[in-house]
């Protein structure tokens, strides 16, 4: 009768009816303790198999992965991810998984996934029509949550590290010259959003920072502009939160150009009927809601641009990009040119826009530089 073994010990091997030896012993787990068996085809071949086996042991406890499905552990993830990240990042995640994880990985064990298999995702979707960026975010999303499943010990190793994500080109930087920055914020003088374009330009504050200002936040006599939250939108509800990053939390000097600008928008809103308290959004639509950014693009900006004769191009490149290279154009210290965009790197800025920078100078604002 075979010995049955304690505290770690082995038991002898025994002949099964297939006439292979087993023997069986205890190993400590990351999952508690389990019960392991090793063959071979002779007695003394089964009993070195079972000393080898227990000295690997010696080392700790034996990794074992967890019994889960991939849907069952974004799941899990998911009731994290909701408390951890921000709206925005939330909800692409979610998005992500639902249309492109869940219907590939989603009945398969969390254990069983291979390299294979999302490298075959990835090139399935680029064969599909989606973009390198895109399936690049399914990459970051898929690999940020299988961090999560090594760090919950569901899984030893994330295969996503052993995979080849599409490559991302560098966005083309395409923003308005001197001359048509003044072409684009003059063809919007007569728009009741003249403040926001010029604002825009002249700080190059982000959307969301913009639309997320309360005139509490403009100090106009100062000419002073505090960035302390965004406004996000997502499915459909607003709500206001975190700057995008660490820097981003920070204030702007006003250009005189601004400060005259808001405060003519100022008046029209008062003219409206729309609160222009210290708890009220600076930049609201005609019913003091915030601004649909979507609409706004349709039906206002991309019409100016036509009016303007300038080349199409997105919010973001007429103003972010536009204020940063005038200013680097015209010699603003890169370090106080990133400390007003909000970036806590200048290397990032100088990787981005260098080509834009003739050299290091005194820093300034923009009414000596655009105007």
């Amino acid at each position: 009768m075979a010995k049955k073994n304690t505290n770690g010990d082995g038991s002898r091997p025994r002949k099964r009816p297939d006439g292979r030896y087993e023997a069986r012993y205890w190993v400590e787990t990351t999952n508690g303790r389990k019960r392991r068996s090793v063959y071979g085809n002779t007695n003394k071949e089964c009993a070195q198999r079972l000393r080898d086996a227990m000295a690997a042991t010696d080392d700790g406890p034996v990794f074992v992965a967890a019994n889960i499905k991939v849907a069952d552990f974004f799941g899990q993830y998911e009731d994290v991810a909701k408390d951890t990240m921000k709206r925005r990042s939330f909800e692409t995640c979610h998005d992500i998984t639902r249309l492109h994880l869940l219907p590939s990985f989603g009945n398969l064990k969390l254990k069983d996934l291979k390299r294979e298999d999302v490298q075959r995702l990835y090139s399935r979707k680029r064969e599909g029509g989606l973009s390198a960026a895109s399936v690049r975010r399914i990459h970051d999303v898929l690999s940020s949550a299988l961090n999560h499943a090594v760090k919950w010990q569901l899984i030893e190793h994330n295969v996503c590290k052993d995979v080849s994500p599409p490559r991302v080109p560098a966005p083309e930087i395409r923003p308005f010259s001197k001359e048509e920055a003044k072409r684009f914020l003059s063809a919007a003088e007569s728009d009741r959003h003249h403040a926001l374009y010029i604002l825009g330009v002249t700080s190059g504050a982000r959307w969301g920072e913009l639309n997320g200002l309360f005139w509490a936040d403009l100090h106009l006599d100062r000419r002073v502009m505090h960035i302390q939250r965004a406004l996000v939108r997502g499915y459909g509800e607003y709500s206001l939160e975190e700057p995008k990053t660490k820097g981003s939390r920070r204030s702007v000097r006003l250009a005189k150009l601004a400060v005259d600008a808001l405060e003519r928008h100022r008046e029209r809103q008062v003219a409206e009927g729309l609160p222009v308290d210290g708890g009220a959004l600076v930049f609201t639509n005609t019913v003091g809601k915030p601004i649909h950014q979507s609409n706004f693009i349709r039906r206002l900006f991309k019409p100016l641009l036509k009016r303007a004769g300038l080349p199409d191009t997105n919010w973001h490149a007429a103003t972010r990009h536009t204020c940063t290279c005038v200013l680097l154009l015209e010699g603003v210290n890169p370090k106080s040119v990133a400390m007003q965009m909000g970036w806590s790197s200048v290397a990032f800025m100088l990787e981005n826009y260098a080509r834009f920078m003739p050299g290091w100078g005194d820093n300034g604002v923009m009414d000596s530089a655009l105007f």
